[in-house]
């Protein structure tokens, strides 16, 4: 059994929709200075609007991200019982490797 399986990695996948966000909620922004006087009052409110649903969308996606990724006592029961699990494979495995641990005098730490 190989030590570092797709199975045992621990880190999140990361959003997919975050990085498309953040270049939108910088440019819409610009795109509403520069073009404010030439789309009038309505068509410079919506690009308003369109920026702030955008800035909420990436802060909830943000948001997501980061409470799916908690430790300690904020953690839910699953990431607790793989975490347990993992430290179990883990000893496991240090366990198969003992054998193979050199047994000359100098090497009697562990």
């Amino acid at each position: 059994m190989p030590i570092l399986t797709p199975s045992t990695t621990p880190h999140p996948v990361p959003a997919p929709a975050l990085p498309a966000l953040v270049p939108l909620t910088v440019i819409l922004p610009a795109l509403t200075g520069l073009f404010a006087d030439r789309l009038g009052t309505p068509a410079s409110i919506a690009l308003i609007g369109a920026d702030l649903a955008f800035i909420a969308a990436a802060g909830t996606l943000v948001a997501r991200r980061k409470a799916g990724t908690t430790t300690g006592a904020t953690g839910t029961r699953a990431t607790d019982r793989a975490r347990r699990d993992q430290a179990r494979r883990d000893q496991e495995t240090l366990d198969r490797l003992e054998p193979l641990r050199p047994t000359t005098p100098g090497s009697t730490t562990r």
